[in-house]
């Protein structure tokens, strides 16, 4: 029997000593990448926000906000060389269960209308698409529009 990386990724709270290294592999990920600022408020505001692990490297986060009835998934990154092992969705359903815990109704989210993998991540865990918003992502060429997706829990 062969192992599955998967089963080597550690999941946890992110904290202020992460910062830089998600900041690196936001600027790795993104043509136009958040801020170091921005991720720093989010931390320092306690957003609900994991992080994902291989061998003491950054390979996963999901930055999000968790409240009672409406909750916001801000950001969620995969390292391109750890995509499809289960990492996006493992972030997602952390998310999810604390939702769920806080009696969270509704979760929403964007993505970039061309993000094929986002799209099916999130299409996957029954995300329903409820409209678009234009030009709400930069890119080299301009804009492009963002698909907004809402989740309803029970």
């Amino acid at each position: 029997m062969s192992a599955k990386l998967s089963q080597f990724i550690e999941y946890r709270d992110i904290e202020m000593i992460d910062l830089d290294d998600i900041y690196d592999m936001e600027c790795q990920s993104y043509d136009f990448p958040w801020t170091r600022n921005i991720l720093k408020d989010c931390i320092m505001n306690r957003y609900d926000s994991y992080l994902a692990t291989y061998n003491n490297t950054v390979v996963g986060y999901i930055i999000s906000k968790v409240t009672p009835f409406e909750s916001h998934i801000l950001n969620l990154t995969v390292n391109k060389k750890y995509r499809n092992n289960g990492i996006g969705s493992e972030l997602l359903e952390m998310v999810i269960h604390k939702c769920t815990i806080l009696k969270s109704e509704i979760i929403l989210l964007e993505t970039r209308l061309t993000n094929g993998s986002a799209i099916a991540l999130y299409e996957k865990y029954d995300f329903k698409k409820i409209g678009f918003r234009k030009d709400y992502y930069k890119t080299s060429l301009g804009k492009e529009d963002a698909i907004v997706y809402k989740k309803i829990l029970d």
